[in-house]
């Protein structure tokens, strides 16, 4: 049984990194199944004995990818306040700009998709966050917000939509979300 284990996850590591090759090269929707079957030297049925398509391949490496971003830069910070707000922000920055360098072609349209995946982690790492803090009470609505401002204001920086820098930005979002006292 270890032995199928591993031989599964160099697969699926094999797969990953044929995709991510390839997005490196092209856009998403020009990349089929049979490109990435043949760059990780593998047959059809093997791909899809482990996703259903190339959708939910690119869903999970950005679940997991995203959520280890983010484990990175806050794992020293157990407080909702401004250093919080400035880790979120940079990790966020960091995801999406090695999105933008390392799929040149692609990253305009990856960066919709990769949205709704670093929002859902947003929101549960601030979940959680919130969940251990006993005098800090935030209703779901607050706490969609601040994710969607920090994914926001990090995808601005990274298009540079904005001639601020990243600190200035965070400054920025700690006055909207009335975040300036250290809790």
């Amino acid at each position: 049984m270890k032995v199928k284990n591993i031989r599964r996850t160099d697969t699926k590591k094999r797969i990953e990194e044929s995709f991510t090759a390839l997005l490196r090269k092209r856009d998403i929707e020009g990349i089929t199944i049979k490109n990435i079957t043949n760059y990780a030297k593998i047959n059809r049925a093997t791909f899809y004995a482990h996703y259903e398509d190339k959708y939910q391949l690119f869903d999970e490496m950005i679940k997991e990818s995203a959520s280890n971003k983010i484990d990175v830069y806050t794992k020293h910070i157990n407080k909702w306040n401004n250093e919080q707000v400035l880790c979120l922000t940079q990790a966020i920055f960091e995801y999406l700009n090695e999105v933008k360098i390392n799929c040149p072609y692609s990253y305009q349209n990856l960066f919709p998709l990769l949205r709704k995946k670093m929002l859902m982690e947003l929101k549960q790492h601030l979940i959680t966050l919130f969940s251990r803090m006993d005098n800090t009470k935030k209703n779901q609505f607050e706490i969609l917000i601040y994710s969607r401002v920090i994914y926001d204001a990090a995808e601005v920086i990274v298009t540079e939509e904005t001639n601020l820098t990243l600190h200035e930005v965070v400054k920025e979002i700690n006055t909207l979300i009335d975040n300036n006292k250290e809790e």
